[in-house]
């Protein structure tokens, strides 16, 4: 059974499926996601985010399109 929460950035909230069932992992996403406020590339990508998985060492973003994004958070 997966862990089902939520991924708020700017205005948007999107679910996040945690496969890696770790506090620390979460921590670290959202440290990350801190870090990428100043990214323009970014913000207009999680515009088009549908969910999110979150493993131990990676974030993968999926997008409407159908593309993916993976995000380092080790």
């Amino acid at each position: 059974m997966e862990w089902m929460e939520s991924l708020h950035f700017g205005h948007r909230t999107v679910p996040l499926m945690n496969k890696a069932h770790r506090l620390e992992s979460r921590r670290r996403l959202n440290e990350r996601m801190k870090e990428m406020e100043l990214d323009l590339e970014f913000r207009r990508k999680w515009k088009k985010t549908t969910d999110v998985e979150l493993w131990s060492d990676a974030a993968i973003f999926k997008f409407s399109d159908g593309t993916k994004l993976y995000l380092n958070i080790s």
